[in-house]
């Protein structure tokens, strides 16, 4: 069997799914059922009575006018609710009923692609909710996926993720994106320098929801398009912009004119609305693009120091062996390691910065281990983040074998991150 990857777009009111044959170059995306415009699914489930199963995406606008059976909608923003959804006499909660539109989404899509089996799934969100990512990793669990097959990431890292996989052309200075969603406008600003032979990519966010609200698509459009020029101008005189991409449902043709003279002016500009899923579906495919090159990718929520420890000696110098790679958002650092201690009952930790290498050192006694010989006490090292700021060196006494059997203590330390 071919493989194919898919990149997972998921939103409050809507997802977006793009995938990727291995024997193709480009990734493609799945549009709405006789509008190939657009390719926002909503996030509705169609529960059958007659058939007993559930219908979800395209598939509900038609089957529910064939048959009778219960709408389920707001599932993402309901995600956290106590209540339940009564469905045929059994009892759903939010979680799980995201779970179920989830799968059958990748499974409806798999059932059509007979000939593929899924090799990797990288999902993308808009706002990371700790509920929503325990369902992904559920998720993850129920297709059979390797944890190296899945990855959830930023809309700003999928962006990035898209960008870098473009004509090399189109980012030889800074490269700006306008997203004009139903909360309001939101820009997007990739700026690069070298320092070394490393390529630093800053990722800054400008909220201008109350400058560009939804509501103004709604009123005089002539005057949004004025209005938008003049934001657009603002930004253009900032610094250079080789390219611009205008994504979210408010851009269309029907009103960005003036604006496009604007953006136009020395520039490439492009208008899509699958930037996000496509950018995890290069994702899924080719792995990270930063991934064994010199470059870092620093965005709002991600963690720019690596965090290891110095375990023995190499030509007289101490060997930094890293536990969480940073350059990610803070909830994919993670990681653990397997340590033995020589004649001590120190660990010491390091937190290197990736930009300024700078390193900060930090010793942990763990106390209460019993007296055994060098190399024979077994550690495992685990990193935890809690959000981007704070995170925990997590240490198990693993013992050595039945020489040495393990006490079972665990002892947890929590660092800051400045």
């Amino acid at each position: 069997m071919k493989d194919i990857y898919i990149g997972l777009d998921l939103c409050k009111k809507n997802l977006q799914l793009s995938f990727f044959r291995e024997d193709k170059k480009e990734p493609e995306s799945i549009y709405q059922l006789n509008n190939s415009e657009t390719y926002q699914l909503p996030n509705v489930m169609f529960y059958s009575l007659e058939e007993k199963k559930w219908y979800v995406g395209n598939n509900v606008s038609t089957i529910r006018f064939q048959q009778e059976g219960i709408i389920v909608e707001d599932i993402v923003h309901n995600i956290d609710s106590p209540n339940h959804v009564v469905v045929d006499g059994a009892s759903y909660t939010y979680e799980v009923l995201l779970l179920i539109l989830l799968r059958t989404h990748v499974e409806d899509f798999m059932a059509r692609s007979e000939e593929y089996q899924l090799k990797g799934l990288t999902v993308t969100l808009e706002t990371y909710h700790p509920t929503i990512y325990k369902v992904l990793c559920q998720l993850r669990e129920e297709l059979k996926l390797s944890k190296e097959a899945f990855y959830v990431m930023s809309h700003e890292n999928a962006f990035f993720q898209y960008v870098m996989r473009q004509d090399e052309k189109l980012r030889t200075n800074s490269i700006a994106m306008f997203e004009y969603g139903t909360d309001g406008m939101e820009y997007y600003r990739i700026d690069k320098k070298h320092q070394g032979n490393t390529r630093i990519f800053t990722l800054k966010h400008d909220d201008m929801r109350s400058d560009m609200p939804y509501t103004m698509l709604f009123q005089d459009v002539e005057q949004l398009d004025k209005h938008f020029a003049e934001l657009a101008r603002e930004r253009m005189r900032e610094t250079y912009i080789s390219t611009v991409y205008l994504t979210g449902p408010g851009f269309n043709d029907q009103w960005i004119e003036e604006a496009t003279k604007v953006l136009c002016d020395g520039r490439r500009v492009f208008m899509g609305q699958n930037i996000y899923t496509k950018g995890a579906c290069y994702h899924a495919r080719l792995g990270a693009y930063e991934e064994d090159r010199d470059y870092i990718l620093c965005t709002e929520g991600s963690i720019p120091f690596d965090i290891g420890v110095n375990v023995g000696e190499v030509e007289g110098r101490n060997r930094f062996c890293p536990i969480a790679i940073g350059g990610k958002e803070w909830y994919n650092m993670n990681g653990k390691v397997t340590v033995f201690l020589d004649d001590t009952n120190r660990v010491e930790m390091i937190y290197r910065d990736k930009i300024s290498k700078d390193i900060v050192k930090e010793i942990i006694e763990v106390h209460g281990l019993p007296k055994r010989p060098p190399k024979t006490t077994k550690l495992c090292l685990e990193v935890e983040m809690y959000d981007e700021k704070m995170g925990a060196i997590i240490i198990r006494d693993m013992g050595f074998g039945k020489i040495y059997p393990t006490t079972n203590k665990i002892y947890r330390k929590d660092f800051s991150i400045g």
